[in-house]
Order: C-alpha cells, then sequence, then structure tokens
C-alpha cells in the first residue's frame, strides 16, 4: 500500500522561503511538525535555536537546549525541537536574561529580533475569523491557532489584538483602518512598514486592495498580507536583520 500524508523529511532546497538556513551545505533541514502556524510561514524551534540565535553548533546540542525547557514560546516551554514558530511568537531565554520577537524581513524571511523584557509580557495577534458559537458566544480565532470565546463584539476579522500572555486577556484592540501603523507580511512589499491610506474593495475573487504611505512613497499590498502594528505609534519594536 502506498504511504499516506506528507513525508517526516525535508530537503533545504525545497524549504519555505521564510526559512532562513543555508541551502547548499547539507541536504537535510528540519521539517516542522503540525502546529500553530503553517509549515511556510514558520521556523522549526530547532532551526532558529541553533541557526538564529546561534546557540547551538549543531542539532544535538540545540535540543539539548530545547528539551530542558529553556526556551519559551508565548511564555509557555516547549521541549519539542519541531515546534512551528511564527509571526509574532515571543521567544524567551530566561537562563541567558534574553527576549526576542519573531518579525519578517524585506526578503520575507523570518528572524528573532531582540526585544526589551517590558515587551516580552504581550503579543499581537490578528484575527482571522469570527463566529458565533453555542450559547451565543462570539468566538475569535487568531492568526497563531488561538481563540478566545466571550469577548470582542466589535472586533471585526483584519484588526488586531494586544494581548497579555501571562493572563491570557485582550488588552487593546488596533483597528484594520485608514490611518493604522501596519507591517507587509507578503507579496513584493513584504516587510515594509507604511500608514494605511486607502483600502480599495474589490468585488469577486480578488483580494482587497491597501495602500500604505511610508516617507511619502505609498506602496501596495493585497489585504491579506496586512498586519496592524499601531495606531498613532507602533505598540512593538520593528527592526531590519542585521545578519
Amino acid at each position: 500500500m502506498a504511504s499516506k500524508g506528507g513525508g517526516r523529511t525535508l530537503k533545504r532546497y525545497a524549504a519555505p522561503r521564510s526559512v532562513k538556513i543555508e541551502r547548499k551545505v547539507h541536504v537535510w533541514t528540519t521539517k516542522p511538525v503540525p502546529g500553530p502556524h503553517p509549515q511556510e510561514l514558520s521556523i522549526p524551534l530547532r532551526s532558529l535555536v541553533r541557526d538564529g540565535l546561534g546557540l547551538g553548533r549543531t542539532a544535538r546540542e540545540a535540543d539539548l537546549i530545547i528539551n530542558e525547557g529553556k526556551v519559551l514560546v508565548d511564555g509557555v516551554p516547549r521541549r519539542e525541537p519541531k515546534f512551528p514558530v511564527g509571526l509574532m511568537d515571543v521567544i524567551q531565554i530566561p537562563s541567558i536574561e534574553q527576549n526576542f520577537r519573531i518579525l519578517i524581513d524585506r526578503n520575507g524571511r523570518l528572524f528573532a529580533s531582540r526585544i526589551d523584557p517590558s515587551e516580552a509580557g504581550f503579543k499581537l495577534c490578528k484575527v482571522v475569523g469570527k463566529r458565533t458559537v453555542r450559547g451565543g458566544e462570539i468566538q475569535l480565532v487568531f492568526h497563531d491557532g488561538r481563540s478566545m470565546k466571550g469577548a470582542g463584539g466589535e472586533i471585526k476579522p483584519m484588526d488586531v489584538v494586544k494581548m497579555d500572555l501571562k493572563e491570557r486577556r485582550m488588552i487593546k484592540t488596533l483597528p484594520f483602518q485608514v490611518g493604522a501603523l501596519a507591517l507587509v507580511t507578503g507579496g513584493a512589499n513584504v516587510g515594509r512598514v507604511g500608514r494605511i491610506s486607502d483600502v480599495r474593495v474589490i468585488s469577486g475573487s480578488q483580494p482587497n486592495i491597501v495602500t500604505l504611505k511610508s516617507d511619502s512613497e505609498e506602496f501596495q499590498a493585497p489585504e491579506k498580507y496586512v498586519f496592524v502594528i499601531g495606531t498613532e505609534e507602533p505598540e512593538i519594536k520593528i527592526q531590519e536583520d542585521r545578519r
């Protein structure tokens, strides 16, 4: 009988563009297990610890760090080396007092941006779904797979929620609207930050087009690639990957 489902291995040349690795040095790389982020928009925790943060020279060394529960993702110790880490996830390593947030660069690659301890307590979560569940409660579904019931009656898809990671509650809402600051997470302008100046609604199957403005220059992106990060000022520190 033929095997069912996807394979367990992944060659480096076939790895998603979001993973920043050397593709011609070795043949194989780590394939993430199913989790909160899709494979094409995530980094396996092992690759992040070894290649992104430089905390281990080999996969074995990275696995030892992870298996001991020294790496926290959104405040939770993750001991699975293949756990998928994605956009806006907060990485904490208490033993060396370092904190990072996963961002995306101009080449569409995810990277760990160092942040202050004051920023490590919250996360920005984009609303990708809203529905009514049993009992008439409103349930919000976020880009990182988590969901929340009983809150957000006025919140709509494309809005972003600032989430307290310790108490698992919403701190504030960043509405998707003209004038908001946003990060582009895909397409030709991936990694750019601008202020939304127009949203052009297109009928049919084509996505709506969002126009953003940055330093007197305008650029566009499909609506699904726009991630609000603030109203007047950004809620998170945005910086480019220097490595």
